[in-house]
């Protein structure tokens, strides 16, 4: 059965996280073959948590910017610690070997990584921790390791964990980023799913996409507009800030493979970050007044949700999350060319326009519903909504103008 909403309550606080409706719509539609992974050769290493203190943050590439989305609590932090001090099994680390930058990206066990560092080496970057509610070791409760590492009593905790080998399996011999991406969504199948924003971010580092994590987790618009009421460790709300970036940077240029428009969007934004960091944040700025306009056309609501009419005995918003509107939402939304009070003046007229298209247009519905990611569906929703609101308010809009590009673009190919 489908949730939906009929209502339109733009004074209601932020309503609790919707799922997504379109799922998987971050990832990539690049063809691998056999080859691409045959090659691919595999190492195992057994670092001594000693020796990965030393490299994690160095020759492992975590950016400090994660530590704001760690998703550990004090609790499970504790328990893998005392894992390790036990000599307890604990699952292998999965690094991937970048010979070019001489680095390692982490495909999985960043939060292991995260924890042993701030624990047995915290920095300014990673914050030590207490041990909480530990199931053998009770004495160490309440403490740091600088405190155990110290204790007459305890110290020999202190140097079991140091000591402690940890499997590593390390992945060379890679080609396409893609099979990284291969790799980390079989690494997290069956278990809590995780963006590829998050590979994203160890892939492409630098300061476009520092700014990225920072930005978002610090929007007020951005947390309302994907239903969050904190930053995301899973890093849902970087991917909608970078989507709307990349889109409002060079919409002209998509070709339908999402993940690798978003990858390339990172690698510019960090080759250019000193030259061009006013227009990126330009772009934030306007991403942040469409979410704000979305909210007084639909309410908090109903912003990026699909609407159905009558449908099979349900009527009104699918309560999913839909990135495909998103995308159009803020595309239109954020022209400069339309001041606020226009869209105060005519938000009933321009919710209507919208559920219109959605109920009497089979192509428009089509674009937010199953073909969402080729380029002529990301084009025809952007000129299909952007026409309305320029039919209703009055003022052209270079949104709609440069869809028309992209639709051109797309049929020249």
């Amino acid at each position: 059965m489908t949730d939906t909403d009929n209502g339109n309550d733009a004074d209601d606080d932020i309503v609790d996280e919707l799922p997504d409706e379109i799922p998987d719509e971050s990832e990539g539609d690049e063809e691998l073959s056999a080859d691409d992974v045959q090659d691919v050769l595999l190492y195992t290493l057994d670092w001594s948590v000693q020796s990965l203190l030393d490299r994690i943050g160095n020759t492992f590439d975590i950016n400090p910017a994660f530590q704001r989305r760690d998703a550990w609590n004090g609790e499970r932090k504790s328990q893998y610690i005392e894992s390790l001090m036990l000599g307890l099994p604990v699952p292998q680390v999965v690094l991937a070997e970048d010979k070019a930058s001489k680095r390692f990206i982490v495909l999985d066990g960043k939060q292991r990584l995260i924890t042993m560092k701030q624990f047995g080496k915290p920095d300014d970057n990673f914050a030590a921790f207490k041990l909480r509610k530990l199931k053998f070791l009770h004495q160490l409760n309440g403490k740091k390791f600088s405190q155990i590492e110290n204790s007459i009593e305890n110290g020999e905790f202190a140097e079991s964990f140091l000591n402690q080998p940890v499997r590593t399996i390390v992945v060379r011999n890679w080609r396409k980023t893609a099979v990284l991406y291969e790799i980390f969504v079989r690494l997290n199948r069956g278990s809590l799913p995780l963006s590829p924003q998050e590979l994203r971010q160890a892939l492409y580092p630098g300061e476009f996409s520092t700014w990225i994590n920072k930005r978002s987790a610090s929007s007020v618009e951005i947390q309302a507009a994907r239903r969050l009421k904190r930053e995301d460790f899973r890093m849902r709300d970087a991917e909608l800030l970078l989507r709307g970036v990349a889109f409002m940077d060079s919409i002209e240029t998509y070709d339908g493979d999402l993940r690798e428009f978003l990858n390339r969007m990172c690698e510019r934004g960090n080759s250019d970050w000193s030259k061009f960091s006013e227009r990126y944040e330009k772009y934030g700025d306007d991403v942040e007044r469409s979410i704000r306009r979305a909210g007084v056309i639909f309410g908090t609501r109903n912003t990026y949700l699909r609407y159905i009419g009558d449908e099979g005995g349900q009527s009104g918003f699918v309560r999913r999350f839909n990135v495909a509107v998103f995308d159009l939402m803020t595309m239109v939304l954020a022209s400069p060319e339309v001041e606020d009070s226009v869209i105060e003046e005519h938000k009933d007229l321009l919710q209507d326009a919208f559920k219109n298209l959605c109920i009497e247009d089979s192509r428009f519905e089509d674009s937010i519903k199953s073909t969402t990611k080729t380029p002529s569906a990301t084009a025809y929703r952007v000129i299909a909504f952007g026409e309305k609101f320029s039919e209703i308010t009055g003022v052209e809009v270079s949104a709609t103008r440069r869809a028309k590009e992209l639709l051109a673009n797309t049929q020249a190919r």
